[in-house]
């Protein structure tokens, strides 16, 4: 199984357990992105722990994966965008108890099996998944989540680059859900996946 890296500051939030290891993830301290040969893995997970002045400096590190044919899954809320064509994060103006996550593509299968509820809600309380939107997309781009508003959440690029990119303006989805007792618990062997999907069929 060839492994995915996981890219973010060695801190609490970001660091991997034992299942995650089991998943085929790899740890990746993002200062020591320079020195790692990003070719040997099957994909990327970006967090949204990073030092993104650090990103932004070595994104051709990202461009060149991306044309050798990576996949990279981005929760990073980007103010400076690092990934080829990536839009830049925007704060949603919608109240938390007001807005809904809704899953736009029923057929992309990131999301099989879970419950538009257990995104919106954990433990019965409401807005961990609810941080931001996109305002416009790469030409192509699929969107797979968005809000009541219409706003995308996710997208998937394929056009870009030679590569894919899956982008995400809410949070860490693998973190966030991966001691859920709800359907999103999922995500947690989802996500890794999709990535292998996405790479299977570049």
């Amino acid at each position: 199984m060839r492994h995915i890296g996981y890219i973010g500051l060695d801190i609490q939030f970001a660091r991997l357990w034992q299942t995650d290891l089991d998943r085929g993830l790899v740890f990746i301290n993002m200062y020591d992105l320079p020195q790692v040969e990003l070719s040997g893995f099957t994909g990327l997970i970006i967090t949204n722990y990073v030092d993104e002045q650090f990103m932004v400096k070595h994104k051709a590190l990202f461009e060149d994966y991306l044309e050798k044919g990576g996949v990279i899954f981005s929760f990073a809320e980007m103010d400076e965008s690092y990934l080829p064509n990536a839009p830049i994060w925007q704060r949603s103006p919608i109240a938390i108890k007001d807005r809904i996550i809704k899953i736009a593509d029923l057929n992309y299968p990131l999301f099989e099996g879970i419950s538009e509820h257990d995104l919106n809600y954990r433990d019965g309380v409401k807005g961990f998944f609810t941080r931001g939107y996109f305002k416009e997309l790469p030409k192509g781009a699929e969107v797979i989540v968005e809000d009541n508003q219409g706003a995308p959440i996710m997208y998937v690029d394929r056009t870009s680059t030679n590569g894919v990119i899956i982008n995400g303006a809410g949070t860490d989805l693998y973190q966030m859900y991966r001691i859920e007792e709800s359907s999103a618990f999922r995500l947690t062997d989802q996500i890794p996946a999709i990535i292998r999907m996405e790479a299977a069929h570049v």
